[in-house]
């Protein structure tokens, strides 16, 4: 590892000069700009990085606090968030762990514009969640100078926790055959990582193995008014439907009017599954109160808190990988689970 002496013999300046300029005081200490820049300029070369023991640390009692950044994609799923944030701030303060929390947005694909180098150099940690494809292309051919952890994405290099994407997509089409059900959809939006196509996959291919009929698809954006005009283009082109899995929560309530407007009832005329993500609890309220695979955000949250203690005091260990179960939350949608005779495991 570079040190400061290494710093200072390479710039011609004293060991004290280098850290006072690493530790920003350059101007408070009149150090001439043209220092300052040489200075950082050979650091940056060296690849100097700071000691993990001297990085943005505050008291906590008698204990550091150790720095966590969490880059959250500022999408629609932007609500999701109070839960993850929840379960994080939970793990921490039950477990009196020396941690803070620091939250950093970023926009779809432009991930690697919002990991600047300094903001990176300046925590302990990097927790990274839902980033798109192209993100994870960014992350695969980077080297980050602290341990890096992503949630809900598969990954060979980094350690992560996902949400069991393929119960996600096989249990509503198991509790679908088991009420009798014959004529399913699946109404998404467009996928943002690749375990939406496995849920996606997973649901269509239970749903013929149990003897339903091929689900018929539709796809509409996450908006709740879109998913609202793709049901009734559903119920309209297959009134046949009779068993319908929204993956995303908020798109099953923006489309209960629809059924409303149509005069079906919940679940004799049909049944409604979604994933449960949400952080509002209006499925709880809803008319008919929604069905939902519940995603326990929180314990996904506190899991990634576990791995980061590992990489924290054991920096060498090899990535590893969590995978999260999810259960069904039967409402007045869909009714509870009958196992079929006949359904996979």
């Amino acid at each position: 590892m570079v040190t400061i002496k290494e710093i200072a013999q390479a710039a011609n300046v004293s060991p004290t000069t280098v850290s006072l300029i690493l530790n920003r005081k350059s101007k408070e200490r009149k150090i001439s700009p043209l220092t300052e820049k040489r200075v950082l300029e050979i650091a940056e070369r060296m690849g100097y990085l700071p000691n993990l023991q001297a990085v943005g640390l505050k008291k906590a009692g008698s204990l550091f606090a150790h720095r966590i950044l969490i880059f959250w994609v500022a999408d629609s799923r932007a609500q999701v968030m109070m839960r993850f944030f929840r379960g994080i701030e939970e793990n921490i303060e039950n477990n009196h762990l020396p941690y803070e929390v620091l939250l950093q947005s970023y926009r779809p694909g432009q991930l690697q514009h919002a990991m600047r180098n300094e903001l990176l150099l300046s925590c302990h940690g990097i927790i990274v969640c839902n980033p798109s494809e192209s993100d994870m292309e960014f992350l695969d051919g980077s080297n980050f100078p602290r341990p890096l952890i992503l949630y809900n994405r598969y990954s060979d290099k980094y350690s992560c926790v996902v949400m069991d994407d393929r119960t996600i997509g096989s249990l509503p089409a198991e509790i679908f055959a088991s009420h009798g059900r014959k004529h399913p959809a699946l109404i998404t939006s467009p996928p943002t990582f690749n375990g939406m196509n496995i849920r996606q996959n997973l649901f269509a291919y239970t749903c013929q193995s149990l003897g339903m009929r091929e689900a018929e698809i539709y796809r509409t954006d996450s908006s709740p008014r879109s998913s609202y005009e793709a049901t009734l283009r559903l119920l309209q082109e297959r009134p046949e439907t009779d068993c319908i899995f929204y993956l995303r929560e908020e798109l099953a309530l923006g489309a209960l009017r629809a059924f409303l407007e149509k005069g079906i009832r919940f679940p004799n005329d049909m049944e409604l599954i979604a994933v449960g993500d949400s952080s509002l609890g209006i499925s709880e309220v809803s008319s008919p109160t929604l069905s939902v695979v519940h995603l326990p955000l929180e314990q996904a949250a506190s899991k990634i808190i576990g791995l980061f203690n590992r990489h924290l005091y054991t920096p060498s260990c090899p990535p590893a990988s969590t995978v999260v179960s999810v259960n069904y939350v039967p409402r007045e949608s869909c009714p509870a689970y009958t196992p079929h005779e006949d359904c996979i495991t």
